[in-house]
């Protein structure tokens, strides 16, 4: 059985495997002489094939091909039953990640320096971001298990680059007793951030923080938009559209510390065009707004963390920085002018996670890290006889979870209801205000209907019909209600809502 770490990325997915204390990062080949340390999270269709990733990479800018990049960041605003849209292809979001995730192991087998017999397991530990909510941590589950691979275990992107730290500190021979570490994780979709507590090889994550959909596919449309604008371009089709992206992303990673113009061949994709220069001061000054929201929401982690364990930024052992992102020059300059000599760069930045997941999947080497909570979870309830509604926190923000194979966090409500159907709205948000009403980035969830009329409950079709029907106050019911909501250690939540009474139940899995 090959131990590994998936790091499923927005535009690379990176893969590293446990060997007998060793991490390497697994090499694939590309569709030239080309060996990579990545796999290209991309998906193409021409109406009626699929292609995945190398293979999608190749049909960019083929006519009748379109192309899907960074389809992870439609993962946290859909289910596992909803369609993504391909070009004029409709395609069902777990046939989309299984059908990507397939090919990877195939890849795996095929095109990498993995060295795994056809029949051999492939066991892994995966990662989301730090603010997946429990519907993108079940479908990226779910969809490696369908793919094939044994799941060992999930972690939050940063905190698998903790544990990468950590690793590196014990291979110098200064493995922490006790430091604090602020991970900054900026990637192709994503931006992470973590403070984690080190302590030998027992590491807690105190607080996260995260903005959803700001990542390096921002700086590839900026470059793009500059381009575009100084050549006096206004439209692209969408095949142009996906080659010269990937030409932005291209010349943004090849640039230094040292570069004063990048050039941006729009002649990829847009006939008669030629080359457009642009000044790279410029290109940063359009950059640098989303990179200081990225900093500002570090600095909340990092003053949420002051406020509740009393933790000082300069007691910090190193700011890391960590994401294939975090490579922009201007990026380590913004934040050296901030953090001066705490900044540490990983040595393998875009692959950093992928290590930390590898080194979770040995479990011989004795690494432990505890998750928490990223954001509040909760629901909607009356109070005051139905004159105001509140929000009830189930699971509040930095609530650690369960370790994998732990039982899961189970908390429980019980009461007599007064309506005869239960509307039960629940959502996540970043912050609570002084009356614990939901403030910051404040996202809806399910909304579940229960029958507390028992005249309401089983065999009736008319339960499928609730969200239909009125509901009703004063109703007279005597029957005792319970919910218990249970939390895994991946973040996946579930609920169960029974009539104690009479014995009728229901067991939703919530999401986003």
């Amino acid at each position: 059985m090959k131990l590994l770490g998936i790091d499923f990325g927005t535009t690379r997915t990176v893969v590293a495997a446990a060997d007998r204390g060793n991490y390497p990062v697994i090499s694939f080949q590309g569709d030239g002489e080309e060996i990579r340390e990545w796999y290209p999270s991309i998906v193409a269709t021409n109406g009626e094939e699929m292609a995945w990733g190398f293979e999608a990479e190749h049909k960019i800018g083929e006519p009748g091909w379109s192309i899907l990049r960074s389809f992870k960041r439609q993962l946290g605003e859909i289910g596992p039953n909803d369609e993504v849209m391909i070009g004029n292809r409709r395609v069902g979001a777990m046939e989309l990640l299984t059908g990507f995730l397939s090919r990877l192991r195939r890849d795996l087998l095929t095109r990498s320096n993995l060295g795994i017999k056809p029949r051999e397991k492939m066991a892994a530990v995966i990662s989301v971001p730090a603010n997946a909510n429990s519907n993108q941590r079940f479908m990226t589950i779910e969809a490696f298990r369908r793919a094939g691979f044994e799941i060992r275990g999930m972690m939050n992107e940063p905190s698998a680059a903790g544990m990468e730290y950590a690793h590196l500190l014990s291979q110098s021979g200064s493995s922490p007793k006790r430091e604090m570490l602020v991970v900054y994780d900026l990637g192709g979709g994503t931006f992470d951030s973590s403070v984690i507590r080190l302590a030998s090889r027992d590491h807690e994550v105190l607080s996260s923080e995260g903005i959803a959909r700001l990542g390096g596919d921002n700086f590839d449309i900026i470059l793009l938009d500059l381009a575009m604008r100084e050549a006096g371009i206004d439209t692209v089709t969408d095949e142009a559209l996906a080659r010269l992206l990937e030409e932005c992303r291209y010349r943004k990673e090849s640039l230094h510390p040292n570069s004063r113009r990048v050039t941006i061949d729009l002649g990829l994709g847009i006939e008669g065009a030629g080359e457009v220069s642009i000044p790279v001061s410029r290109f940063y000054d359009e950059c640098q707004p989303l990179i200081e929201s990225t900093i500002e929401a570090m600095e909340q982690v990092l003053s949420e963390s002051a406020r509740d364990a009393g933790f000082d930024l300069h007691e910090a052992a190193a700011v890391y920085l960590v994401g294939g992102s975090s490579d922009l020059p201007l990026v380590s300059r913004l934040l050296r002018e901030k953090y001066g000599r705490q900044i540490k760069r990983s040595p393998y930045p875009h692959a950093a996670t992928a290590i930390g997941l590898a080194i979770a999947a040995d479990t011989e080497n004795g690494y432990r890290m505890r998750e928490r909570f990223t954001r509040h979870f909760g629901v909607w309830r009356e109070r005051n006889d139905g004159q105001t509604i509140g929000f009830d926190p189930i699971f509040e923000k930095e609530t650690p979870l369960p370790s994998s194979g732990e039982e899961p966090l189970v908390r429980t409500r019980r009461y007599q209801p007064t309506h005869n159907i239960g509307h039960f709205r629940y959502l996540e948000c970043s912050r609570l205000d002084e009356y614990s009403q939901p403030q910051g980035d404040i996202a809806p969830w399910d909304e579940v209907f229960f029958p507390f009329d028992p005249e309401l409950h089983p065999e009736s079709s008319r339960v499928s019909q609730l969200k239909n029907r009125q509901i009703e106050r004063g109703g007279g019911y005597r029957n005792l209600i319970e919910e218990t909501y249970r939390c895994d250690a991946s973040g996946t939540i579930e609920v169960e809502i029974a009539d104690l009474t009479n014995g009728y139940r229901q067991v939703c899995r919530l999401r986003r």
